[in-house]
């Protein structure tokens, strides 16, 4: 077992300005990882071919969709189908940042 802080987890590189993203763990087709969105910045909006699930562990926003866009709190549990386009903005006007945890699964 190995216990370390989430800010010891070095995020991933190639995301946009104001988004941080640290993989937690990849097992085979899965991916388990922590999404930081800084206040007033977002994901781009883009489509990829595997869905995947989220849970909001702080601040708030908005998961954006082609054709709506549904707001996010903490507590709140989200599922993007694959090739589905979307994007998360962080609506927190504060320095609080939207937190959320995300699994990936690149399995068809």
């Amino acid at each position: 077992m190995t216990v370390k802080r989430l800010d010891e987890i070095v995020p991933a590189g190639g995301t946009p300005a104001g988004v941080v993203v640290r993989l937690l763990k990849r097992v085979e087709d899965v991916e388990l990882k922590i999404l930081d969105v800084e206040p007033g910045e977002s994901s781009p909006f883009h489509t990829h071919p595997h869905g995947h699930e989220g849970v909001v562990v702080a601040g708030s926003g908005a998961l954006r969709l082609a054709d709506r866009s549904d707001l996010l709190s903490p507590g709140d549990v989200f599922s993007i189908e694959p090739n589905e386009p979307h994007a998360i903005d962080c609506h927190g006007r504060s320095r609080l940042r939207l937190r959320l945890i995300c699994l990936d699964c690149f399995v068809d």
